[in-house]
């Protein structure tokens, strides 16, 4: 890679390379309003859309969702994490993961959660990133794009301060 990517909030003008490079299956319009959306939640400390910018391209994105119900008001979530083909292995998604942890940190939360689609390159890339499984769900998602294709749901967590739970 020619550059180090910078990771930063989305901004309106985001929307069309994240909708070449990482949400294919979305239109621009529905990548729009994803990224309005994301804008406003962000003003009320919930989520946090993050992209990776590299020379000047959005070529990847991961979202901070903050749990607000009291009985889960110390953790937090991951989602969207995903990095085009292109930048892949290349530190992305764990520069992405490592400004959500702090971010976490900075408002006193415990833990990360993430899910993915078991048997998937994305559940090697959790525990590579150093997420812990800690709950399968056989057939928990069924997958519309691929012909009804079912997968395990798996559900990871990772300490925010870097120390077993």
């Amino acid at each position: 890679m020619s550059s180090e990517p910078s990771i930063r909030p989305v901004r309106p003008e985001d929307a069309a390379d994240l909708r070449e490079n990482c949400f294919s299956r979305n239109t621009l319009e529905e990548v729009q309003e994803q990224v309005a959306d994301a804008i406003r939640t962000a003003e009320q400390g919930t989520q946090v859309l993050l992209v990776a910018e590299v020379e000047g391209r959005v070529v990847g994105t991961g979202t901070f969702l903050r749990k607000t119900h009291p009985f889960y008001a110390h953790r937090a979530e991951v989602g969207g994490l995903v990095v085009h083909p292109r930048y892949q292995r290349q530190g992305i998604a764990r520069q992405i993961v490592a400004e959500i942890r702090a971010l976490a940190a900075t408002i006193g939360l415990e833990i990360l959660e993430v899910g993915c689609r078991g048997g998937t390159p994305a559940e090697e890339v959790y525990r590579h990133l150093g997420f812990v499984e800690c709950g399968r769900l056989p057939g928990g998602i069924v997958e519309p794009y691929e012909g009804g294709q079912t997968y395990d749901e798996v559900s990871f967590y990772m300490s925010v301060r870097g120390d077993e739970l």
